[in-house]
């Protein structure tokens, strides 16, 4: 089983995710699930997609920067301001020097709105949130400014703060799990020089099996279809000293790879994920800031696009994203947006995964 050394810790604990939620988050299910969460004066919002039931999550000076729901909706974690320092770099004596925000890491319990953890950064480190992981764990990074020093988790169940290994905490920031958590997609490469390429692995982590199904020159951005059949991703290919974008889909059942759409290469940010399934499968999103391009998979050149940053699917056929200081919803039958909140940003839309 080629691989799974270096990554047990993630494969072990991940058959949580095929546990039915307890029934004592019913309540709080039935205010998240479905809702539009996003950033409004410093505090995080939900709202229904009309736009008119609107209700704020924290409440914490409005120094809330960025929030990540957990996949079952049960935990929140939030940066939170706490103070400034200034940018890392040469400055002249002459120029002002630019200040960033230092944030510390609040997780709270939605169902008691019970504040489980404060993480505070260290005296020369930022640090930012980064996924959630299966087992309720929170996956975060530190920053000396320039780059990645080190990754960590924190484990709710257990409440242990963790730094792991820097090879793994960057395997796991740009994997994808399965709604479920039964599957793992994760890139490695191998080789060097000409030989040099990029391997697109499957673990199914109830069997235990980890296994290559693709090797290409570049693999970036892999995300599991949410019927588990599929998965697509991005290959960056240079061409004549030009770099284009090309999005592939594996059939895991069928063992065949389709080219679905080559176009310009956009940039790309470790550990973000920019492609994303609609909710039944239809449509491929390639959210990449400032315009996105939605696919049809079943009627290619029926494609969409859209104008804006933070996009995100809301339900079947629609799609919300930030543009300005606003959020709008796009809807897929019309082609039209509409404004849903002004002064407010990075929306996201919160169902159940799992």
């Amino acid at each position: 089983m080629q691989g799974m050394s270096k990554f047990n810790i993630f494969i072990v604990i991940s058959s949580f995710f095929l546990l039915i939620a307890n029934n004592s988050l019913a309540m709080a299910l039935s205010e998240l699930n479905n809702k539009i969460a996003f950033l409004k004066n410093g505090e995080v919002w939900i709202s229904d997609l009309s736009g008119q039931q609107m209700k704020q999550i924290t409440s914490d000076s409005g120094k809330v920067d960025d929030f990540l729901f957990s996949p079952l909706l049960r935990y929140l974690a939030y940066a939170k301001v706490i103070g400034s320092a200034d940018e890392p770099g040469l400055w002249d004596d002459t120029e002002k020097v630019s200040q960033r925000a230092v944030c510390s890491i609040i997780i709270i319990e939605l169902e008691t709105k019970r504040i489980i953890k404060e993480i505070m950064p260290t005296e020369d480190t930022w640090i930012y949130i980064s996924k959630w992981l299966p087992e309720d764990r929170l996956l975060y990074y530190g920053s000396s400014g320039f780059d990645v020093s080190g990754f960590y988790i924190f484990n709710i169940q257990k409440d242990i703060k963790e730094e792991i290994d820097y090879n793994k905490g960057s395997v796991a920031s740009c994997s994808d799990y399965s709604i479920g958590g039964s599957l793992m997609a994760y890139v490695d490469d191998s080789g060097l020089g000409k030989d040099f390429k990029e391997n697109l692995h499957l673990v199914d982590i109830i069997k235990n099996v980890d296994r290559i199904l693709v090797s290409q020159r570049s693999i970036v951005d892999q995300k599991i279809s949410n019927d588990k059949d599929r998965i697509a991703f991005i290959e960056v290919q240079d061409v004549g000293k030009k770099y284009f974008d090309k999005l592939w889909v594996y059939d895991i059942k069928e063992n065949s790879l389709k080219g679905l759409y080559q176009g310009p290469a956009n940039a790309k940010i470790g550990g973000v994920s920019e492609i994303s399934w609609s909710f039944d499968d239809r449509y491929i999103g390639m959210f990449f800031s400032p315009e996105a391009l939605v696919l049809d998979v079943k009627n290619p050149g029926k494609d969409h696009q859209i104008h804006g940053t933070d996009f995100a699917w809301a339900e079947y056929n629609r799609i919300i994203f930030a543009e300005a200081n606003d959020i709008y919803l796009y809807s897929l039958d019309t082609r039209k947006s509409k404004l849903l909140f002004k002064d407010a940003a990075k929306p996201t839309f919160l169902w159940k995964k799992g």
